[in-house]
């Protein structure tokens, strides 16, 4: 392979037959390895840019398995607040309002303390899934951004690309 190289460049160094007949330098043997020192760079910034392609692309992948991940995520939670605000209605406060009673056994007041954190749970929304839904909207924002500066990466990369490939 490296003599094909070397041959295709000493015969592009030679003078055509057919060329003006002004005097050409023969190639010397500085010019063919100063010719061979650059290829030699030029296919080493090409071979890093193409591992650097690589990382980026996977990276890439990475994160848009995450960003599905938590936007699934992010509609069951936003599905349950639904589930909980659709059971919500106009009985819940009659019924908190009467469960706020003494009860009329003392027996019973386990059973009805329950029930009456399970209305309030309904009445008021579920605390716990509001903050889940608000940390997995703002973990979905990073991620997306952070898609964002590697996709930034692998689009100037890409725009580097056509002047690595024109110094050839």
């Amino acid at each position: 392979m490296r003599t094909v190289r070397l041959v295709a460049i000493l015969i592009a160094a030679l003078p055509s037959p057919g060329a003006a007949q002004t005097p050409a330098r023969p190639a010397t043997l500085d010019d063919v390895l100063l010719e061979l020192r650059s290829l030699r760079t030029d296919m080493l910034e090409l071979q890093a840019a193409s591992v650097r392609a690589q990382l980026l692309a996977a990276r890439l992948q990475v994160e848009e398995q995450r960003i599905a991940g938590l936007a699934r995520d992010l509609a069951e939670t936003e599905e349950q607040i639904r589930g909980l605000d659709a059971a919500r209605n106009p009985f819940t406060d009659m019924m908190l309002k009467e469960l706020s009673k003494a009860p009329a056994k003392p027996e019973d007041a386990e059973m009805m303390s329950a029930l009456k954190a399970q209305l309030e749970k309904l009445q008021n929304g579920d605390p716990a899934l509001k903050d889940r839904q608000a940390s997995l909207t703002q973990m979905l924002g990073e991620e997306q951004a952070r898609w964002g500066a590697f996709n930034a990466q692998l689009e100037a990369l890409e725009r580097e690309l056509p002047g690595l490939m024109k110094k050839k």
